[in-house]
């Protein structure tokens, strides 16, 4: 009898520990659905895409003043701008090829220079103001001011950098990263802004929409830099020493220089989707 009974718990044990098992699995099953449901690859912008940078104002320039260098950035000053959009990237080989199989127009620039199959989406370089002008043209915008380009940089904290106000060389393609040549677009994912625009800070230095002048109350403002029919420009690039700028930092070069120049294009918030562009 007393065996009996022994089998009969053990039978019992055994259909519980199956029961429970069971139970544990189909609770477990939904929740494994659900977070395969809520995984979403993150898609990484493409070529021409923009970002819209909000109205409102922004601290341009600096205090700072380097020995030995004329400052062409001070003083800080406050600027307020409209809203805008910002090329994500640099304009790329890819978009360039498509504006002159497309278009009629010949380069001044020796863009090919930096160009071999495969480098589609690696940013344009060698190209002249006009150059750059023509190509926002036909794509239906337009080179950034420098207040709109320091902005996108900066974020609304004014940072430095893209990443925040400490030197890092390993977070761009400057040439103390030791890359010694463009890479793709975006390749740097710490090379971001606060608005989401990459490479500003590395790959290739950039034309914008401004000649060259001084700030309003600038201490250099007698300086020949402002005299002498410069386009400002700005960005660091793979040639230069990221430790030795910052998103400030102001450069200028005459209209028809190229020397690994590059852009990125802006346009106005209530502008329409541009044709050449959006058609690719």
């Amino acid at each position: 009898m007393k065996d009996k009974l022994r089998a009969l718990l053990f039978l019992v044990l055994i259909s519980l520990s199956v029961a429970l098992l069971s139970c544990s699995q189909v609770a477990e099953e939904p929740a494994d659905e659900a977070i395969e449901a809520v995984a979403v690859e993150v898609q990484k912008p493409a070529p021409g895409d923009m970002v819209l940078i909000p109205a409102g104002e922004f601290t341009m320039g600096t205090n700072e003043r380097k020995p030995g260098r004329p400052a062409l950035e001070v003083p800080e000053h406050k600027v307020d701008l409209p809203a805008y959009h910002m090329d994500v990237y640099e304009v790329t080989h890819g978009q360039w090829i498509k504006f002159l199989t497309e278009g009629d127009y010949a380069p001044e620039g020796n863009w090919r220079q930096f160009y071999s199959i495969g480098k589609e989406d690696y940013p344009l370089s060698n190209v002249t103001w006009d150059d750059a002008k023509a190509y926002c043209e036909w794509a239906g915008k337009r080179l950034p001011t420098e207040a709109e380009w320091e902005k996108a940089a900066r974020g609304s904290e004014g940072y430095k950098y893209p990443w925040g106000d400490q030197w890092d060389y390993t977070k761009t393609n400057c040439n103390e990263k030791g890359y010694f040549n463009t890479i793709e677009v975006g390749e740097i994912e710490t090379d971001k802004s606060p608005y989401g625009v990459h490479d500003m800070m590395g790959n290739i230095h950039e034309w914008t929409a401004d000649k060259f002048r001084p700030y309003p109350r600038s201490p250099a403002r007698g300086d020949s830099a402002f005299t002498s029919g410069y386009i400002a420009s700005r960005g660091g690039s793979y040639a230069m020493k990221g430790g030795s700028m910052t998103l400030y930092t102001r450069s200028a070069w005459l209209p028809k220089s190229q020397y690994g120049i590059g852009f990125r294009c802006a346009k106005d918030a209530e502008q329409e989707t541009p044709q050449g562009e959006g058609q690719q």
